[in-house]
């Protein structure tokens, strides 16, 4: 059973590390492709994010991703604006 263990870790870490690989080279791709303006303002809200979510409580950061998630289902969702998502997700 640990062998078996040891494999499936094993593979998720092989598929992991190519699925980074096929990310780095669309990025990259991108980069080439697109303006500085473009990717830099991408690159801005992925640090924003970061920084925001990293001062989140465990219980915004999973309704944040709870809305995320019911939004890409098509779900009828209320769009908030940031200041009003800010204000719900410190009143968890």
């Amino acid at each position: 059973m640990e062998e078996k263990s040891q494999n499936n870790l094993k593979k998720f870490l092989k598929e992991n590390q190519k699925e980074r690989y096929r990310f780095i080279d669309q990025w990259a791709d991108y980069v080439r492709t697109h303006s500085d303006q473009d990717w830099s303002a991408q690159q801005n809200v992925i640090i924003n994010s970061c920084l925001r979510t990293a001062s989140m409580t465990k219980e915004q950061y999973l309704a944040m991703k709870h809305i995320e998630g019911e939004m890409k289902q098509g779900k009828n969702v209320k769009k908030l604006t940031q200041k009003e998502a800010v204000k719900y997700l410190k009143n968890l």
